[in-house]
């Protein structure tokens, strides 16, 4: 074997052993057994529930945020795109609990928009709400960057023929380009639930921890650690197995993209 071959292979197999020894470990520390009771405790439900329900209520507003502003990217000059993928990247490279005390001091009472929406007796913070508005924060720059390169693989002779032929750049963005690229959106959109019920940091300190209102299966097992890390390796190990399953869907739908 060649010396830069042996060191890809080395390299490959230590990243491979970084990632699945901290897996295993999980998954060997819990029982079948404790996995299904820890399933069916009616706190970890209500936890589950939250997690999802808020996940799936940011989805729409990931989509009709981030699709508009992914397609506009995509279609920007290389110096205009440069600056609007550097003001996307912001959120992506904040800390988690640094965005979280943003959106606190942007959503809160005495925030910048708070006071307004005091006026209206919207109360954000503390609420469901408030994860739904923490995991579109976080979540949505990450589907603008991937939804972004999934528009750049449009051959744009076909976009240019449908305005030839009438076509308005609307339409021509709901019929032929959405289309072409729908199976990589379904395919982000599982990515976006799998990120969205995996946050923790913005959310506990924008929504707080509060057992069945905006405690989500990760504030969860951060609860439970505390008190039983056993408990805590379940949980740990119920949110991994759903997090593979979003993963395992993705790869199904995300290779057939590349055929367009």
């Amino acid at each position: 074997m060649r010396p830069f071959t042996l060191f890809l292979v080395i390299t490959s197999f230590l990243l491979g052993l970084l990632i699945l020894l901290p897996i295993s470990a999980l998954l060997l520390a819990t029982n079948p057994l404790e996995l299904f009771a820890i399933a069916t405790n009616p706190e970890v439900l209500q936890a589950l529930w939250i997690t999802l329900a808020s996940s799936f209520l940011a989805l729409p507003a990931i989509f009709l945020l981030g699709l508009p502003s992914a397609y506009l990217i995509s279609r920007c000059r290389s110096r205009l795109r440069h600056g609007l993928e550097t003001l996307l990247e912001l959120p992506m490279v904040m800390p988690p609990i640094v965005a979280g005390l943003a959106l606190l001091l942007a959503f809160g009472r005495q925030g910048l928009a708070g006071g307004l929406l005091a006026e209206l007796g919207l109360r954000i913070p503390f609420t469901l709400l408030a994860v739904v508005i923490a995991i579109l924060f976080v979540v949505t720059p990450y589907f603008v960057r991937r939804c972004a390169l999934l528009f750049d693989t449009i051959d744009r002779s076909l976009e240019e023929a449908a305005l030839l032929l009438g076509a308005s750049e609307f339409q021509t963005f709901i019929h032929l380009s959405l289309p072409l690229v729908r199976r990589g959106l379904t395919a982000e959109a599982i990515m976006a639930l799998a990120q969205g019920i995996g946050l923790f940091g913005t959310i506990i300190l924008f929504a707080g921890n509060l057992p069945g209102r905006t405690q989500t299966l990760s504030l969860a097992i951060y609860s439970a650690f505390e008190a039983d890390p056993q408990e805590a390796f379940a949980l740990g190990s119920l949110l991994l197995l759903i997090s593979l399953l979003l993963l395992t869907i993705v790869k199904f739908i995300a290779p057939k993209e590349q055929r367009i």
